[in-house]
């Protein structure tokens, strides 16, 4: 579909750059006097403007972070500390063999439970829940989005987190924004 675009926009750039062409064309074909006078005119009217006016500074506009995206980054940063965590103690040659077999087995389910997180959060975002947050607790999934669903929306979520989670949908809560809160 992106590929549709880019070539209506060359066409068009193509058109554009043509008519411009033969505007300019005819415009020096059919020049007189007259315009050279216009000229000199126009260019004291772009000099007086270009003094008398105040130079813009450029600003760079960064985004604010929404609680959803702050909430993304400090399960991050927690996430990050499980895993260093349970990396240390499955690799410590010091360590008995069956804390580093619960060790690496903690480290594989964290490592599962992030990335259905992150899979269901990609899916929600694929469809326009941007701010969309995928929590996977136990069995237990809950899914908030910060916009309001109808249930026709609800139950579609709730399908997709149970294909992916293989949970229950009693299981399954689904948090959208409420109005007037």
């Amino acid at each position: 579909m992106a590929n549709f675009y880019v070539v209506k926009w060359k066409k068009l750039f193509w058109n554009v750059l043509i008519i411009v062409v033969v505007i300019l064309a005819l415009v020096f074909v059919f020049k007189d006097d007259r315009s050279a006078k216009r000229d000199e005119v126009v260019d004291l009217e772009a000099e007086w403007i270009s003094e008398n006016l105040l130079s813009v500074e450029p600003v760079t506009v960064r985004p604010i972070p929404t609680k959803f995206a702050e909430y993304k980054l400090e399960r991050e940063r927690i996430r990050s500390r499980q895993t260093e965590l349970l990396q240390n103690l499955a690799y410590d040659s010091h360590s008995d063999s069956q804390r580093r077999v619960q060790a690496q087995e903690d480290l594989r389910k964290l490592i599962e439970k992030m990335s259905r997180e992150t899979e269901i959060e990609s899916l929600l975002k694929a469809k326009g829940y941007v701010d969309a947050l995928a929590i996977i607790d136990h069995h237990v999934v809950t899914v908030v989005v910060p916009v309001t669903l109808s249930q026709e929306e609800a139950a579609r979520i709730g399908e997709l987190v149970q294909r992916l989670c293989d949970v229950r949908l009693d299981r399954i809560t689904i948090v959208d924004e409420t109005l007037g809160v």
